[in-house]
């Protein structure tokens, strides 16, 4: 819940101050799009109400009218703003680069700077046998709960390459990822799916425990989050405003305060590298097909 109401304040302080005293705001309304897959095992009714008080802020702080809205499905997040119907949304890296080819108008403003980049591990006992994936038989793999949502890409395509029952997932969704790698320290499990930065955060909290178990297999790192608007769908006064603020959110106190609680470092302008990541992400995750449209009655 921190993470929503933080990126909503951090995004509420990019924009800036009131505007002074007689002057028109080119934007009068900005709605922000957030996938709900960002939002793991938060209550949808949770999130919505994150939504009022940003709504208030937002019109304290900018004059502008702003509000939020959680969407399902990254096809329909960009569709939505393709149309105008929304100003600004929030994509994982890998789903940026499943969209962005086919809708052109579609820009990156700028990508979220995490302390480390997304990637995903498959990790077993330190003494365990198996050597890869396919070692792993049947349902021994604890998926814990709030598993981020670009690990389960990765067990998803993974279990594509390998034999059938290899590597089948374990639902603990009562565990979190730091008891999901204590039950695969302690044998109670085979192996565990994490975020490389919830293995990191395990073995700097947890060092004792940390020595039993080791990396089997992992990812490469996946692109970052990026804030995705449509060019010419928000007058670039606002575009450059935002962008600027969102830049600078790390230069003061409050911001930091707000960017530790999203667990980011900061944003950026869109590295050189970047295209060269999504194009990488695409060729080896796929998106998934697309179901067909039925055909129209005759």
């Amino acid at each position: 819940m921190a993470r929503v109401f933080g990126f909503l304040m951090t995004l509420v302080m990019a924009v800036g101050v009131t505007p002074r005293a007689g002057a028109e705001p080119p934007q009068t309304t900005i709605k922000l799009g957030v996938l709900s897959g960002m939002f793991r095992d938060v209550p949808p009714p949770v999130v919505q109400a994150a939504a009022a008080p940003f709504r208030d802020l937002f019109k304290k702080h900018t004059s502008l009218d702003g509000d939020i809205e959680v969407v399902d499905e990254y096809e329909v997040l960009a569709a939505r703003l393709n149309e105008k119907k929304l100003q600004f949304g929030v994509f994982h890296g890998f789903e940026w680069a499943w969209v962005r080819g086919r809708y052109p108008d579609l820009q990156a403003l700028v990508v979220t700077v995490p302390p480390k980049k997304p990637q995903a591990c498959i990790v077993v006992h330190v003494e365990s046998n198996a050597t890869k994936p396919a070692h792993l038989k049947g349902a021994c793999v604890a998926v814990p709960s709030g598993t981020k949502i670009h690990s389960e890409l990765y067990h998803t395509h993974l279990l594509g390459t390998l034999p059938a029952g290899c590597c089948r997932p374990v639902n603990k969704a009562t565990w979190g990822p730091e008891e999901a790698l204590d039950a695969v320290g302690n044998g109670d499990v085979a192996a565990a799916l994490v975020d490389t930065a919830a293995l990191s955060a395990y073995q700097n909290n947890k060092p004792g425990a940390a020595t039993q178990v080791k990396v089997l297999c992992q990812s490469d790192p996946f692109p970052p989050a990026v804030i995705v608007y449509r060019k010419g769908g928000v007058d670039e006064v606002t575009v450059e405003k935002i962008r600027g603020g969102l830049l600078k959110v790390k230069d003061n106190p409050q911001g930091r305060a707000f960017l530790f609680l999203w667990k980011l470092k900061g944003f950026e302008d869109v590295p050189a590298g970047y295209d060269a990541e999504l194009h990488q992400t695409l060729k080896a995750y796929p998106p998934p097909a697309r179901p067909e449209k039925a055909p129209s009655p005759k």
